[in-house]
């Protein structure tokens, strides 16, 4: 009989919660208040889901960009600084994806099939959506991880 390969999927999580991107601001980079503990979980692959309620509508080309900082030697994050996260800095090298929300108030965006290293990692997102998110709506972060299971 031959084995067959499924995707085993895992717990949504939160990474990012309202406490953090509450009334912030257009521009900012928010920082998940926590490690996602992939060098215990190993998960290969993980879909992120974005919502945010804004003070009005985005910019049309309105995006909001998918960081993720992992702690490579358990101890330093490769923040673009000094490996602490206290000045994180969104480049090149910790983006992942690119949420596209056009000119909405609401947004709900995903992204998929995002490539996990097995280390602890925390998930960032920075604004570049012309406008503010508010300071009283469910805003999040969610990832849901997975792996490949060999049936």
């Amino acid at each position: 009989m031959a084995n067959k390969i499924n995707w085993e999927v895992e717990s949504v999580a939160s990474v990012i919660t309202t406490t953090e991107l509450d009334n912030k601001a257009d521009g900012a980079t928010i920082l998940g208040p926590s490690d996602y503990a992939n060098a215990t979980n190993k998960y290969r692959w993980a879909d992120f889901l974005f919502f945010g309620t804004f003070d009005a509508a985005c910019d049309a080309g309105a995006t909001v960009e998918l960081h993720l900082f992992y702690k490579l030697d358990a101890s330093k994050y490769g923040d673009g600084e000094d490996g602490d996260l206290g000045g994180v800095v969104a480049s090149g090298n910790s983006l992942h994806g690119i949420f596209v929300l056009g000119a909405v108030a609401d947004a709900y965006q995903q992204i998929l099939g995002v490539r996990l290293s097995p280390f602890d990692f925390r998930a960032a997102v920075k604004l570049n959506t012309g406008q503010d998110l508010t300071d009283s709506a469910s805003h999040f972060l969610e990832i849901c991880p997975y792996n490949e299971e060999i049936q």
